[in-house]
């Protein structure tokens, strides 16, 4: 019997410890729901690639976004790697956000296997909010 209590507490206190607040819940609105991703050499040396990107962000909750405040998070070893980080476009339609940019980075001495396995090379974006100015990740 006292196990069943002990049981029963534990599973009451881990409940009430995940709850959720309302910005958590918020932050669910914006969703990453396409992302189309190339890579390919910049010159015939094969010492830097190209990573080009495009995604697609649903913004059904028509949050609205500072537009410059977007960023790109790469992953740790591409971010070391990088020459160049840019964001060519961003596009705010209706209930989306579209955001075509591209990444040079160093590839020498590494194989293309090498690189394949480092993937992925995005982790997500960060998107600043311009109602409470609270910076969202939105994981790809």
């Amino acid at each position: 019997m006292k196990k069943i209590l002990v049981l029963l507490l534990t599973l009451i206190i881990f409940t009430g410890c995940s709850n959720t607040t309302s910005k958590k819940e918020e932050n669910n609105i914006l969703q990453i729901t396409a992302a189309m991703t190339s890579i390919g050499a910049v010159d015939e040396a094969f010492d830097k690639q190209k990573l080009s990107y495009e995604f697609t962000i649903s913004n059904k909750g028509n949050l609205p976004i500072f537009e410059e405040s977007i960023k790109i998070i790469l992953t740790d070893w591409i971010n070391e790697k990088q020459i160049v980080n840019k964001i060519e476009e961003t596009r705010f339609n209706e209930e989306n956000i579209i955001v075509k940019g591209y990444v040079i980075f160093n590839t020498k001495d590494m194989s293309k296997r090498e690189i394949e396995e480092k993937e992925p090379f995005i982790e997500g974006i960060k998107i600043r909010t311009e109602s409470d100015d609270e910076e969202i990740f939105i994981k790809n």
